[in-house]
């Protein structure tokens, strides 16, 4: 079996008992079917393993938004490689940070119901709106960012969110398996949190399988 598999969406899992254990059996849309001692949900914030496996609430539009974006200077933006953050009063925040001399990463959160899922497909219509709209009472600089943005990489999406208490009252694990990163716990990129949680969630994942692993047991128990 392929230990790494690309674009596969999966239609079906189920669990079966096998020799006082069990495994998860996960059922492909080519037909493939794969056989797992563990599975574990790291689907993102829409986790076809939360909702079908574990149960778990479907997260929730947190009424915020958020639009990222690469610009690229073909002949170097000449920024110092650092990261810049911008706050405003209404709950805005925006900034960028060169990943190379040539490419600088760029984003922008704020609270508001501005465009539509049409508008949402057009890059060109969400970079007008930031620059029109929203940098207006931001440095020049961001605004000079944006404008040399790839069109290709400009996403915007609405940020949703999970209640901790249906994360603590919910079932996060299930037998064998379970869910990580915002597949369990989706939250707003304005503290940077995503990542970190999802970090936490492999250290602690790792640990746990370690000491099963040290102890003999292997992933069945």
């Amino acid at each position: 079996m392929d230990t790494i598999r690309f674009s596969s969406k999966l239609t079906s899992i189920r669990t079966k008992a096998q020799k006082g254990s069990s495994i998860a059996l996960i059922q492909m849309e080519d037909g493939t079917t794969i056989r797992a001692k563990a599975l574990i949900g790291c689907d993102g914030v829409h986790s076809v393993v939360a909702a079908r496996c574990l149960g778990l609430t479907v997260p929730f539009n947190s009424s915020r938004w958020s639009v990222r974006g690469l610009a690229r200077f073909p002949q170097g933006h000449g920024l110092n490689h650092d990261f810049q953050q911008f706050v405003t009063a209404g709950a805005k925040r925006a900034g960028f940070v060169p990943l190379n001399d040539k490419e600088p990463y760029w984003f922008l959160t704020a609270k508001a119901t501005w465009i539509g899922k049409d508008m949402a497909r057009e890059p060109k219509v969400i970079q007008k709106e930031v620059i029109d709209k929203f940098a207006q009472d931001l440095p020049q600089l961001y605004t000079d960012i944006v404008q040399h943005s790839d069109l290709s990489t400009i996403t915007w999406a609405p940020l949703l969110h999970r209640f901790p208490w249906d994360i603590i009252f919910g079932n996060v694990s299930k037998g064998n398996i379970a869910v990580a990163g915002d597949a369990i716990h989706p939250m707003t990129p304005d503290l940077a949190q995503n990542e970190c949680a999802a970090l936490e969630d492999a250290v602690v994942l790792g640990q746990q399988f370690g000491e099963l692993i040290t102890k003999g047991q292997g992933l069945y128990h």
